[in-house]
Order: C-alpha cells, then structure tokens, then sequence
C-alpha cells in the first residue's frame, strides 16, 4: 500500500512524493501505517510553506484491481506520530475512515490483522522488506503516479557502527539482493515480514516498519510492529468502551427524561 502526493515548494518547483506503508486492523479499525520520520520531513515542508495535493491511497502495486487510486483527504493532525532519532522510536499511523475503507475493499485491499502480528525474534525461515523507492516513482500527466514495489530479501545482522541508542527499539537486517535498486529512498515505512513453513504451507507474520539504512554495509534497521499494533489495539478498544458507556448514559438520560413526563 503506498501514499502519494504533488509537493509544490514556495519557490515554484513540483516534487513527486510516494511514500512506502502498510494496512493493519486493529480492534475492528483501519489503520495506514508508515514511518514517522516521514510525517516530520512532511511537517517541516509544510512549516517552508509548500502545499501538498493530489493525495492518493493507491493498492494497485499489490495486484489489487483499482481503475485508479483513491483520493485521499490529507490532515497531518490526525496522524499519531511517535519518532525519536535518538532512541529509535519512529512510527505514524492514521485512522482511516469508513469512506475509504469501503473504496479499499472494493479493489480488494486486506488489511493485516492480529492474527499476522509477530515478534521478529520468532523462528522462520526468511524475511523480507517490501516497499517503493524513490527512483522507481514516475509522474506521468496531471494525476498519474508510478512506482514499481519491490521485495527484498533479508537476513538478521546486528548492529552497524554508528546505530547507538536506537539499538533499543530497532534490529537490523542485512539486504541479500537490492536488483536493480539503487538507493533505498521512499522504501521508509514499508513493512518487513518473517516467512515460515507450518505444516507444508508457506505463512507469514509482519514483524517491523522499515526505518533506516546504513548503505555501506546494505543495512536496514526496523522497529518492531507487534508492540505498537498491541497498544493500538488498546487505545481503541478503550475508546470504544467509552463510546459504548456514553451511549448507555445518553439512553439512560432520555428514559428518565421520558419518565418524568
């Protein structure tokens, strides 16, 4: 699943955007989740007065049928972004609505739930990272956007020199083949997955958020998924519980209001 947008900076240039991501449900609920580094080289565009459009969801890549990309309304306030380049904290998600969950379903779109969440110490047998890099995107007339998604092989590696502290909230994976990629650039926020026979079936867990590269060593560091899909997990169905005691209170209310007529 990718993000895409028109950047138009104060000083009349037009830059492409497409930006790696992923859907999880979580408690009934559709999230789109990227890195949150992203969300602050965004913010720090807006803050230099660019102005972002043609905001799209776009599946197509996956090889779901979408005769084009959903339009998508943009609000950098409803993300919930947790990134520190210190410790190596760096995930954004947004709630996505209704609306464009139904356009999602309808191209065929999946959202990984629970049952898919994994720890990336957990046995497999191969993991790979998936996302769209920045030299593979094209802008072809006014509202086509292309990337080519691809998938790379990986294997657990420990930490390059120079990762510090982030060691405590990321690992690290050396890249086995990059193909044809060049550069790793747009592939922030892609998921990587652990594979692993069960049974004679190949099955899969999402277990990071790709966050960092350390090209002279073709090295990725991704923060773990499954912690953070858990407190999601919490945050709503807390706030549904609310939901559910305003709505008893309300009903409650107007019975007693009724009565006393």
């Amino acid at each position: 699943m990718s993000l895409s947008c028109v950047q138009h900076a104060r000083d009349g240039s037009r830059r492409v955007h497409v930006f790696s991501g992923f859907l999880i449900e979580a408690a009934g609920v559709w999230f789109y989740l990227t890195a949150g580094h992203v969300l602050r080289d965004l913010k720090s565009a807006l803050d230099l007065d660019s102005k972002f459009d043609t905001w799209r969801l776009d599946d197509q890549s996956a090889g779901n049928t979408f005769d084009a990309a959903i339009p998508f309304d943009f609000d950098i306030g409803r993300w919930l972004v947790i990134e520190n380049e210190l410790n190596g904290l760096d995930y954004a998600a947004v709630v996505l609505d209704p609306f464009f969950c139904r356009q999602l379903k309808a191209g065929g779109a999946v959202p990984i739930d629970k049952i898919a969440w994994g720890d990336y110490t957990a046995e497999h047998d191969f993991w790979a990272v998936v996302g769209i890099p920045a030299e593979t995107v094209h802008y072809q007339q006014e509202n086509f956007i292309h990337g080519k998604l691809v998938i790379m092989p990986l294997e657990p590696t420990e930490p390059p020199e120079g990762a510090g502290a982030t060691v405590s909230n990321r690992f690290f994976a050396h890249i086995k083949d990059p193909g044809a990629v060049n550069h790793l650039g747009g592939m922030s926020g892609g998921p990587v997955f652990a594979l692993f026979k069960n049974e004679g079936r190949w099955r899969y867990k999402i277990i990071g958020l790709q966050s960092g590269w350390y090209r002279s060593e073709a090295v990725i560091s991704a923060c773990p998924i499954s912690s953070f899909a858990e407190e999601l997990e919490s945050v709503v169905q807390e706030a549904l519980a609310m939901l559910a005691l305003d709505d008893e209170e309300g009903t409650a209310t107007r019975t007693d209001s009724s009565r006393g007529a």
